[in-house]
């Protein structure tokens, strides 16, 4: 074996090692982003459940938010610009989960959210609320949501 072989061997073995190489890395990449997804998505639902449990420990603004839901046309202006902070705030977590989902193509518990919203969305508050706070949201997120209000307000209209 001449040393233009040997040569000729040692590329081939290189090119194996760098594919090899380039597999393990593609892998290992995969891995990583499912579990800075998983860990997202906890972060998510923790941020969530933090949110209702602030809220249910603040008798004052809960009740605002419950009659906001329920009664908005009994509100003052300021109590209904309060009472949609609150929504605000919530909607804004969906809106960055729902983006991160969407990003990695995930419908990962989706389906809860969507129940909470068509919820939210199906009282005559939530339906006033969107029709003025609509814009403030990402056009994919608001358009998601758009779905979700006319789910809610046809399960309301059959009831």
């Amino acid at each position: 074996m001449t040393i233009q072989d040997l040569g000729a061997l040692g590329e081939i073995i290189g090119a194996v090692a760098v594919i090899i190489t380039l597999i393990y890395l593609a892998v290992q990449l995969r891995q990583s982003n499912r579990a800075t997804h998983r860990l997202m998505y906890s972060n998510a639902a923790e941020k969530v459940s933090d949110f209702w449990a602030n809220l249910a420990s603040n008798i004052e603004l809960f009740e605002l938010y419950t009659r906001m839901l329920t009664d908005p046309d009994g509100l003052s202006r300021q109590e209904s610009e309060r009472a949609y902070l609150v929504l605000d705030a919530f909607l804004s977590l969906m809106e960055s989960y729902y983006l991160h989902n969407r990003q990695y193509g995930e419908t990962l518990s989706q389906e809860r959210w969507e129940r909470i919203l068509e919820r939210i969305f199906a009282s005559p508050g939530g339906r006033q609320y969107w029709a003025r706070r609509r814009f403030a949201f990402q056009r994919e997120f608001a358009d998601y949501l758009d779905g979700i209000v006319e789910s809610a307000a046809s399960a309301t209209a059959s009831a």
